[in-house]
C-alpha cells in the first residue's frame, strides 16, 4: 500500500498570500498528499469550505487591532511607511505562541512549505528536524543583485549590465540589512533562544532544499544568486470569496451586461481599508472620461451607501478571474495576486502600489508594456485621467497585454509546484 506524504503549508498575510497556497494545497491533495494549510484563524471557514484541512496559527485581525490599539486603516498606513513595523509589531510578538501551536503538527510531517515571512514555520521545521522548502510568491523577495526589486526608498540599479553595478546593488542590500537590524533583533532573539542560527534577510527565509517561485517567468527568471534548487513555476490561480464556487454578484453581472466594458478599480484585501479618497478620485476620473466603472471597495466601505449614478457601481468584492477579463482597463494596487489575475485577463493595467513588493510588481508589468504605474500617494483625479487616457488611446498597451495573457494562460504554477514538491519528498516505507 503506497505511503501518503504529509505536507504542512504555512502562509500569513492578505488574500494575495493565502490564495496561492490554497491553489497549491488543492493540487497536492489531488495528487494524493495529506495536506494541512496553516494560517491566520480568520481564514478557517474559507479554507475548510474549499475542502482543505486547516490549522490556525498566529494572530487574527481582531488581535492586531486590540494589541496595537489601531484600526485596519492605521495599521496599513504604518506598514506602508515602515517595513520594520511589520517585523516588530505584526510578526515577532506572535512567533513563540505560534511555535507551540505548530510544532506538534510539523513533528509528523514529511515536508514543511512556507512563504517567505512565515518565520514560525521555518523555526518549527528546524526544531523538529523536518525538511523545509520555500515558496516565493513574488520576485521581490529573492533580492537578486542581477534583477533587484524596485523598492519604495532603495536606490537600486534595476538593470545592472556590469559587475560594478551588481556589486553596487549588493552594497545597497547590505545597507538595508543594517537599517532593519533593530527590527529583526526580536526575531533573531527568538531563534537564539531555541539554539538556532538565524539565516534570514530582508526577503525573509529561504531554503537550500527547494525554492519555488510561484510567479510567471514574465515577471523574472532564475538568477545566478538564487538559492540552490530554485525554479520559477508560473502563477497559481485560486479566486473565491468564501472557498466555494466563484460567481459574480447578480447586481454586478447585470451592470456588466447592460453596457460597454467598464474600468475596474481594486485595492485588494488589505489596502482597501484606507481607500476611500482613492475610489472617489477614481469615480471622478471615470466620469470625466465618460467611462463606466466598477469599484471594488471592501465590505466595510462607506462608499457602498453612496449613489454614484447609473454608470458607476460599487460592490464589496468580486472574483478577479471573472471580472477582470470583462474590463476595459484594470486599475489595481499591484499585489501579486491581483497582478497575476490582471495579466491573465489580457487588459491594459494601471498599478497604484502602496507598500512592499507592489512597487516591484508594478515595475515589471510596466516593463512588459502591459500597463503604467503611479504610486498610491500620487493618485488624484488629474493623474488618473492622464494615465487612463494613454491606455485608452494608445493601442500598444492592449497589444502587449494580450501577448502577456497568452503566456500566462498556459501556466499552472500550482500543478508544477505540487509535482516538484512531491518529487522532493522522501517518505519512509
Amino acid at each position: 500500500m503506497p505511503v501518503v506524504p504529509k505536507i504542512v503549508l504555512s502562509t500569513f498575510g492578505s488574500l494575495g498570500d493565502l490564495h496561492p497556497f490554497m491553489a497549491l494545497a488543492l493540487a497536492l491533495k489531488a495528487r494524493g498528499a495529506d495536506v494541512v494549510l496553516v494560517s491566520h484563524p480568520d481564514y478557517r471557514d474559507k479554507v475548510e469550505a474549499a475542502g482543505i484541512a486547516f490549522s490556525a496559527c498566529g494572530p487574527s485581525m481582531d488581535t492586531y487591532r486590540e494589541n496595537l490599539g489601531k484600526d485596519p486603516a492605521e495599521i496599513i498606513r504604518h506598514f506602508s511607511q515602515d517595513h520594520g513595523f511589520m517585523l516588530k509589531h505584526l510578526v515577532a510578538p506572535y512567533i513563540e505562541q505560534g511555535l507551540s501551536e505548530l510544532r506538534p503538527l510539523v513533528s509528523g510531517a514529511d515536508l514543511v512549505v512556507s512563504s517567505s515571512y512565515a518565520y514560525t514555520a521555518h523555526l518549527a521545521a528546524l526544531l523538529e528536524n523536518c525538511p523545509f522548502a520555500t515558496v516565493a510568491l513574488q520576485p521581490a523577495v529573492m533580492l537578486s543583485i542581477y534583477d533587484p526589486p524596485k523598492l519604495k526608498a532603495a536606490p537600486l540599479m534595476l538593470s545592472p549590465r556590469t559587475e560594478l553595478g551588481r556589486q553596487y546593488n549588493r552594497a545597497i542590500f547590505w545597507l538595508g540589512e543594517k537599517k532593519l537590524w533593530g527590527s529583526l533583533a526580536p526575531i533573531r532573539a527568538i531563534y537564539t533562544k531555541y539554539g538556532v542560527d538565524m539565516d534570514v534577510n530582508l526577503g525573509g527565509v529561504h531554503s537550500d532544499r527547494l525554492t519555488l517561485g510561484l510567479y510567471s517567468p514574465l515577471m523574472g527568471d532564475v538568477a545566478p544568486d538564487f538559492p540552490p534548487h530554485s525554479e520559477i513555476v508560473g502563477f497559481p490561480f485560486y479566486d473565491s470569496e468564501d472557498g466555494r464556487r466563484s460567481e459574480l454578484p447578480p447586481q454586478l453581472e447585470a451592470f456588466l451586461s447592460a453596457g460597454e466594458a467598464p474600468l475596474v478599480f481594486s485595492l485588494g484585501s488589505t489596502a482597501v481599508y484606507d481607500g476611500e479618497s482613492y475610489y472617489r478620485d477614481a469615480a471622478k476620473a471615470a466620469r470625466a472620461l465618460r467611462q463606466r466603472a466598477v469599484l471594488l471597495v471592501g465590505a466595510q466601505s462607506p462608499l457602498l451607501n453612496d449613489d454614484f449614478g447609473p454608470d458607476i457601481l460599487c460592490v464589496p468584492y468580486a472574483p478577479h478571474s471573472l471580472l477582470m477579463p470583462r474590463a476595459k482597463v484594470n486599475i489595481h494596487h499591484g499585489g501579486i495576486g491581483s497582478s497575476a489575475q490582471a495579466l491573465r485577463a489580457g487588459r491594459p493595467q494601471i498599478i497604484t502600489p502602496v507598500f512592499g513588493d507592489q512597487f516591484d510588481n508594478a515595475r515589471r508589468i510596466e516593463r512588459l508594456g502591459a500597463g503604467l504605474d503611479i504610486t498610491f500617494d500620487k493618485w488624484t483625479k488629474a493623474s488618473a485621467i492622464r494615465l487612463l487616457d494613454r491606455l485608452l488611446t494608445e493601442p500598444s498597451f492592449a497589444q502587449k497585454a494580450t501577448e502577456a495573457a497568452t503566456v500566462v494562460a498556459k501556466e499552472d504554477g500550482a500543478v508544477r509546484a505540487a509535482e516538484r514538491i512531491l518529487a522532493s519528498v522522501r517518505v519512509p516505507a
